[in-house]
């Protein structure tokens, strides 16, 4: 689990402050992913119950409410993708270097580092990137968790019905 980091005159280095980047970005990815699943068994649950018959009043009542919960855990995954790749794109359009840990920080078609001050910015910027990231990419989990317990209720509330 990777906690909260403040790049900054210390003992990381450059390659440490992007392996925690990196890092942070897998979790947003398995988080995301994660969100993706949940999400995608609530949509085809709620499509087989809803081609199943319409379900009673209450159920009815009940499914803007799961509709949006699912709205918003997919506006946040939309979101942290969105955030990341813009970043990234900023990043490699400030500097002209390639954005990969396994790649040295040397601008495309120049034989010298970019300049430790600047490096520094751009590695605090994909850091700060990173953790916004990673916070949308958990949102999105915890609202599709909340959409699946929706889901729940949903279709308990549909077999009362006796829809």
């Amino acid at each position: 689990m990777v906690t909260a980091f403040r790049p900054g005159p210390g003992e990381e280095s450059p390659e440490d402050i992007l392996g925690h980047a990196c890092a942070l970005v897998r979790l947003c990815g398995q988080d995301a992913a994660v969100a993706v699943v949940l999400l995608a068994l609530v949509l085809v649950g709620t499509v087989t119950r809803l081609a199943a018959g319409l379900p009673g009043v209450a159920a009815l009542a009940l499914l803007p409410v799961l509709a949006g919960a699912f709205a918003v855990s997919a506006g946040y995954v939309v979101r942290s993708r969105l955030t990341l790749v813009a970043v990234l794109g900023e990043v490699r359009g400030r500097t002209g270097a390639p954005v990969d840990p396994g790649v040295p920080w040397t601008p495309f078609a120049s034989s010298t580092a970019l300049d430790e001050r600047v490096r520094d910015v751009e590695l605090r910027r994909l850091l700060s990137a990173a953790h916004r990231c990673g916070e949308l990419s958990w949102q999105a989990v915890a609202w599709a968790v909340t959409s699946a317990v929706l889901f729940l209720f949903w279709t308990l509330a549909a077999a009362m019905a006796g829809g």
